[in-house]
C-alpha cells in the first residue's frame, strides 16, 4: 500500500455537541419524516483551526422530532494553512477540502446520534445519505479577524 501525502494535512482536535434534543410527543405522529441539514464554517487563523458545524433536524408535520448540532475542529498543518488557505484578509477553503471536512463531520454526527439514541425509540432514526457534491460547489471564504 502506497502512502500519499495529503494536499492539506490536518487532524481533528475537538468535537463539540452543541445541541441534542428529542421530542417524544412527535414520535406518535404517523407521517413522513423530513430532514433538514445545514453547515457552517469558521476559522481561528492564529491557531490554524477550521471549524465545521452541522445542524441536523428531523421533522414530522413541521414539528421537530430530533435535533443535533455539532462542531468539529480541524487543526491544519501550519505551513499548509499559511501557504494554501490564507489570502490577504481571508481564509479560502478549497471546495475539495470543504467536502472532505463536511463528510468527516457528517460521520461524526452519525456516531453522536447513535450513541445518544442507543436503546431508545429514537435509535431507528439516522442521518440519511448526504451528497456533499450537491451541497458544495464553490470554495468557502471566511473573513479572518485574527490577522
Amino acid at each position: 500500500m502506497s502512502e500519499k501525502e495529503l494536499p492539506i494535512p490536518f487532524k481533528i482536535v475537538k468535537v463539540e455537541e452543541n445541541q441534542f434534543s428529542v421530542f417524544e410527543e412527535t414520535l406518535a405522529i404517523e407521517e413522513r419524516i423530513q430532514q433538514e441539514i445545514g453547515f457552517g464554517f469558521g476559522a481561528d487563523a492564529e491557531n490554524n483551526i477550521i471549524a465545521v458545524s452541522m445542524k441536523f433536524v428531523l421533522f414530522k408535520q413541521n414539528q421537530p422530532l430530533l435535533k443535533l448540532e455539532i462542531t468539529c475542529y480541524f487543526e491544519i498543518e501550519q505551513q499548509a494553512f499559511q501557504d494554501k488557505l490564507v489570502q490577504a484578509d481571508e481564509i479560502v477553503l478549497p471546495c475539495s477540502i470543504v467536502k472532505h471536512l463536511a463528510m468527516i463531520t457528517i460521520g461524526t454526527a452519525r456516531g453522536i446520534l447513535f450513541a445518544n439514541t442507543k436503546n431508545t425509540d429514537f435509535s431507528k432514526y439516522i442521518v440519511g445519505l448526504i451528497n456533499v457534491d450537491k451541497i458544495f460547489s464553490e470554495d468557502i471564504i471566511i473573513t479572518s479577524n485574527n490577522k
